[in-house]
């Protein structure tokens, strides 16, 4: 009984949790090109080699 509470817990947690949209973040403002700071609404972020956060262009 334990065993089912728990297992459909976490089922619902990990369906609640695929429904959040990755953050975007509007053009001019700090990124990452790896995406670890959100995404660009754009797509792309120019981040040079030697820096450690880019910009949405």
């Amino acid at each position: 009984m334990r065993f089912t509470f728990v297992a459909f817990m976490a089922i619902i947690g990990s369906a609640l949790a695929a429904d959040k949209a990755p953050a975007l973040i509007g053009v001019g403002f700090p990124c990452k090109a790896d995406g670890s700071s959100g995404n660009c609404a754009s797509g792309f972020c120019l981040q040079l080699a030697h820096e450690n956060q880019g910009v949405c262009k």
